[in-house]
Parts: C-alpha cells; sequence; structure tokens
C-alpha cells in the first residue's frame, strides 16, 4: 500500500537531461514503480511534442488541475486528478502547476491556458469529495513561500483553499526538515513537505486513520 509521488521538474537535473530529451527519465521513473506526478516548468523545456515524444515511456500518471491543455495532445494524457484506491483508502491525487509565463518560452507552451490555482483547487476538492475520497493529496509545483504574500504558494494554499490533507511541493528547492502543519479556520489540519531537489532526499509518510508520520531518508 505504498504510493510514489512527484511535485514536478522531473526532466531535469543532468545532462542526461539533454542526450535523451527525457525519454530516460520516464523510462526510469517507471522503473521505480512512481503512480501520479504534476509538471514543473521544466517539463516544458522541450516544448509540447518533446514531452509527448517522452512520455509514451512513462507507465504512470500526470495530473494538473489549473493548466488548460486546450487542443493540445498533451489534453490526452494530463488529467486533473487521479483517484487511487489502496487498501480501504480511497486517495485523490490532483496536481498545481506555476504560471509558465516569463519561466518558458511561449513557444514552448502554445495553445496551453494559465487557471487560478486556488479556484481549481476547490473545483478538484469538490470533485474528489464527491467520490468519497477519505484522503486528498496535492501535488504542487507553486513554491513553498514567496516574498510577496499574495503570490501563489503551498502556504497560501494550505490557507486559502479547505479539503486538502496534504501538499507535496517542488519548485523552490525547499530543503525542509519537518513538515509544516497548517490549521484552518473549520479545524482542519493541513500538511505541507518539500524535500529539496534532484532527488536528494526522499520524504516518506505513513498514513494511518489517526495519524500521519513523517520520515526523510537521505539517498547517497
Amino acid at each position: 500500500q505504498v504510493l510514489l509521488l512527484d511535485a514536478g521538474d522531473f526532466f531535469q537535473g543532468t545532462p542526461y537531461f539533454n542526450r535523451f530529451h527525457g525519454v530516460l527519465e520516464m523510462k526510469l521513473m517507471s522503473q521505480l514503480a512512481y503512480d501520479v506526478v504534476t509538471l514543473g516548468n521544466h517539463d516544458f523545456d522541450i516544448g509540447v511534442q518533446g514531452f509527448m515524444n517522452a512520455q509514451q515511456h512513462a507507465n504512470f500518471k500526470f495530473v494538473s488541475a489549473n493548466y488548460d491543455f486546450g487542443k493540445t495532445p498533451m489534453a490526452a494524457v494530463v488529467q486533473p486528478f487521479q483517484i487511487i484506491e489502496k487498501g480501504k483508502y480511497k486517495i485523490g491525487v490532483f496536481g498545481l502547476g506555476i504560471d509558465l509565463n516569463g519561466l518558458v518560452p511561449q513557444s514552448n507552451f502554445d495553445g496551453i491556458g494559465m487557471k487560478d490555482p486556488f479556484a481549481s483547487a476547490a473545483a478538484v476538492i469538490k470533485e474528489l469529495k464527491d467520490a468519497k475520497c477519505n484522503l486528498i493529496i496535492c501535488l504542487s509545483h507553486l513554491g513553498y513561500q514567496y516574498e510577496d504574500k499574495s503570490k501563489p504558494s503551498d502556504l497560501l494554499l494550505a490557507e486559502k483553499v479547505s479539503g486538502i490533507d496534504l501538499i507535496l511541493g517542488g519548485h523552490t528547492h525547499t530543503f525542509m526538515q519537518e513538515p509544516t502543519k497548517v490549521t484552518q479556520p473549520d479545524g482542519h489540519t493541513v500538511w505541507i513537505h518539500q524535500v529539496g531537489w534532484a532527488g536528494v532526499r526522499l520524504g516518506a509518510i505513513e498514513v494511518s486513520e489517526h495519524k500521519m508520520n513523517f520520515l526523510q531518508k537521505i539517498i547517497h
């Protein structure tokens, strides 16, 4: 009953990407048995067609709730969320991505629109609750926090959108020694965690009916 998840930018980090254009990453992540991943800005570094060529070697799911893929080929392979059953748990996993404007050349994401991440999250959470998910996980590439407190971030997401149990983040490459706990006005608890970048650390979270235990393992 294990889920292996990634919060984006899985394409970049080593010269292998420049040589194999994402195919090697997709093959290795498939062998590692990833379940669900979301998209980071670097996952558009070879454009829509480059992504589509590489994803043919993936046997895991892609999620993004606030990217509108329109009529691009990515609309067929990236869904807003996935529902996975593990034992008696029904787990909803959805993704949120950072605004690509200014981070990625426009030609690399032609035809893809950016939607408000918080409104997108709220809409997806309603669907997951209607589907009777008892654990909701957000894979976020918004970034943990910014000096501009109004910029969408994991912390702001936890404060403004109700219904998420766990936010696993990326983009800001934040090495957290322990998760951040956010208690919402209704008493619901949201946990936020990020484990840096480049696979230096693997975060392990054990979920039971009564609690979550957070472990952190360093990969050498």
